[in-house]
């Protein structure tokens, strides 16, 4: 008998194969991006391991690879059952490490999607709410003296209005008037000046609005570490003063804004959900004419799951009414009494309904907590980002009276024009270095709000600092004369 030779697949077929094994490999390297993508994101979401801007295409892939996977397994089937594979030797052991690593793929592909369509879902359902509903609620009097929250300047992209309603006492036309009779001897007599500051200050408050520039190169002060600090800007009117000053020691550069209100709806903040909209700290000071104004805690309805989020008196997160057991970052309120508290959230016990009867105006969820409770300097911090970076901090000295620190980093100092302010480079501070630089600040409690390429001061129609990355929102100081 003679052995007839094996019929050996046409060009066709070969070429077939490749372009199979080519959209195969191809869905199988996307799905190996986009699942670690979404590791990293989820055990860090702060830690910008990769960058939305840098990687655009990575949020598509959720549905990109499964479109890709499942018709390059189809392709493969239909060339299986045309017999595009005759003639070829069959390897059993190949054939299941293959069908074992689809397996493994196809499972571990399965629960990122469900996971990113969930938290699609989610955002997507806490977003229907009506516009009209949204401004109506947020404008409507509450029938008690306390006054209503203001909208944030994109009330259309609030996911859920929760708005907590202020205590009466936040109220400046709730504050007693002076009466003639004089005050008990030893007790301090009544403000004659409503709002949050009363008295104290009242030196630096204008009836007028009043700016000033000033040279940078005019040290009006040397801290304890040799630290030249200088005024560069001041704002007052009779709602609000802002002083700005730029510290140099050495390489080291960072600039503070000194904050007076009397008004807590003069501390507002401005933000977008979607990151697609690349808005960065001039664009958002800009539309809500504000003062000063720095990057915020960068809050992404899609990037946490759990914590507290509070915009302008407007709880962001969590959403649907749901109520928040699970902290894993420490967490910053400022209530709308003026009071400012900072939470670890490993130490201190955080409870929700004690924070939302308090009245919270704006909740952060970013961390770490710079000092102790004595006003003292930490050593351990609640954050795996302690090298040398750059640094926004909000500080706090008392109901009314606030600062927004901004340290210059590794980065080039290269502002929102794109102007060099010089050929060296600012270090940056560790979390020790700027809980130190809090405490010598006076500062009795103090937050860590998002770095690196978000870290950034407007001010005067310029900012200062990086703004090299977009970011998810603001806290700014506006003027409501």
């Amino acid at each position: 008998m003679t052995n007839q030779p094996s019929k050996q697949p046409n060009s066709r077929w070969k070429a077939l194969r490749i372009v199979a094994a080519v959209v195969l490999n191809l869905a199988i390297v996307l799905s190996a991006v986009y699942i670690l993508y979404h590791i990293l994101d989820h055990f860090n979401p702060r830690l910008h391991f990769i960058e939305q801007s840098d990687l655009p295409f990575v949020p598509s892939l959720s549905i990109v690879i499964p479109i890709l996977t499942v018709l390059s397994v189809l392709f493969y089937d239909l060339l299986f059952v045309a017999g595009a594979f005759k003639g070829r030797r069959f390897n059993k052991g190949r054939f299941f490490l293959i069908a074992l690593i689809d397996v493994i793929l196809f499972v571990a592909l399965s629960l990122v999607i469900i996971t990113h369509s969930c938290n699609l879902l989610m955002r997507l359902g806490c977003q229907t709410v009506n516009e009209a509903e949204v401004v109506a609620q947020l404008s409507t009097p509450v029938p008690t003296e306390a006054p209503t929250p203001a909208p944030t300047a994109e009330p259309t992209e609030i996911p859920t209005i929760e708005a907590t309603q202020a205590p009466a006492s936040a109220d400046p036309a709730a504050t007693p008037a002076p009466t003639d009779t004089p005050a008990p001897t030893g007790t301090p007599a009544p403000s004659t000046i409503p709002g949050l500051l009363g008295n104290k200050f009242a030196e630096k408050f204008t009836d007028e609005k009043q700016t000033q520039v000033y040279d940078a190169s005019n040290v009006v002060e040397t801290l304890a570490d040799g630290t030249e600090k200088a005024l560069i800007y001041t704002y007052s009117s009779n709602q609000v003063v802002v002083e700005i000053y730029r510290c140099k020691n050495g390489k080291q550069e960072y600039q503070i804004a000194d904050i007076y209100v009397r008004d807590i709806n003069c501390f507002k903040t401005a933000y977008r959900l979607n990151p697609k909209d690349n808005v960065k700290t001039q664009k958002y000071a800009e539309e809500i004419g504000a003062i000063v104004a720095t990057n915020g805690d960068n809050f992404n309805a899609g990037k946490i799951s759990d914590g507290l989020v509070i915009r302008n008196g407007a709880q962001l997160f969590p959403s649907g009414g749901k109520k928040q057991t699970r902290y894993t970052s420490d967490l910053c309120v400022i209530f709308y009494d003026g009071t400012m508290r900072v939470y670890d959230c490993k130490a201190d016990k955080i409870d929700y309904d004690e924070i939302l009867a308090n009245y919270p105006y704006q909740a952060f969820y970013f961390g770490p907590k710079l000092l102790n409770e004595d006003g003292t300097a930490k050593k351990k911090f609640n954050s795996s980002l302690g090298n040398y970076n750059p640094r926004t901090v909000l500080g706090y000295y008392e109901p009314g009276h606030y600062s927004l620190l901004m340290v210059l980093g590794t980065r080039e100092m290269i502002d929102y024009n794109g102007k060099n302010h010089g050929n060296g480079k600012s270090p940056g501070m560790t979390f020790e270095d700027l809980s130190l630089l809090c405490e010598q600040l006076g500062y009795t409690m103090a937050y860590n709000l998002d770095g690196g390429g978000s870290s950034s001061m407007f001010w005067n129609k310029t900012v200062y600092g990086h703004n090299d990355r977009t970011h998810g929102d603001i806290l700014a100081v506006v003027d409501l004369d």
